[in-house]
């Protein structure tokens, strides 16, 4: 099993995160507590994701959910923070407002042209998937471009990539995608990409509004 880790990486304080993203879930939903020490991470439960039409704002950015998902404002284990959780996909992706952790420099810049350039942290990034939660994925061995230039969020462009992740777990091999708002400082990341996660995803940045 892999060792549990968040995007700051271990050497990081990981609240310099969860203290930067001014993000807001749904009225009436509570991010679950964290497991015991020795517990596995435990899977959303068919009552956990948000109704249709539920709304999150992360930094400057309001987004429409895609159906069946909550946006975790607050990790219910490391490397949880940020996540789309729905029924059957612990982390589909993640929403981060990198502007303070990038102001202080405890980030490595996302980037569409470089290797994990995906990955803000400064550890070895973990490939997460349907089977695979943070905390149970094998660590990635490789990330290779397969796609980049510009794509839109809302009425900004934002720095687009779709990278294929190789793992040590060749099961868990996948692609992932990548949106960069330099200029917000927030990042979207697609897990374990599907045509029907894709489309979920496209949806739910195309509704994007910015404050």
């Amino acid at each position: 099993m892999v060792r549990r880790r968040s995007w700051l990486g271990a050497a990081m304080v990981v609240p310099a995160f969860t203290v930067a993203g001014c993000a807001q879930t749904i009225t009436g939903q509570a991010s679950p507590a964290a497991p015991a020490a020795n517990e596995a991470p435990a899977r959303p439960s068919s009552s956990y994701p948000s109704p249709d039409g539920a709304t999150a704002t992360i930094a400057t950015m309001t987004v429409t959910l895609p159906a069946g998902t909550q946006y975790a404002v607050e990790s219910r284990d490391p490397g949880y923070e940020g996540c789309l959780q729905s029924a059957s996909f612990a982390c589909e992706g993640k929403i981060l407002d990198l502007r303070e952790a990038a102001g202080a420099g405890l980030v490595t810049l996302p980037s569409p042209t470089r290797r994990f350039g995906w990955y803000p942290g400064t550890d070895v990034p973990s490939c997460l998937g349907p089977t695979s939660d943070p905390g149970v994925a094998s660590q990635a061995t490789g990330s290779t471009v397969l796609e980049h230039g510009f794509a839109p969020v809302g009425p900004k462009k934002a720095e687009y990539a779709r990278f294929a992740e190789t793992c040590q777990d060749p099961a868990q091999n996948n692609q992932v995608r990548m949106w960069w708002l330099p200029q917000s400082k927030i990042l979207i990341v697609e897990h374990s990409a599907t045509s029907a996660l894709d489309a979920a995803f496209d949806g739910m940045l195309a509704s994007a509004t910015f404050s």
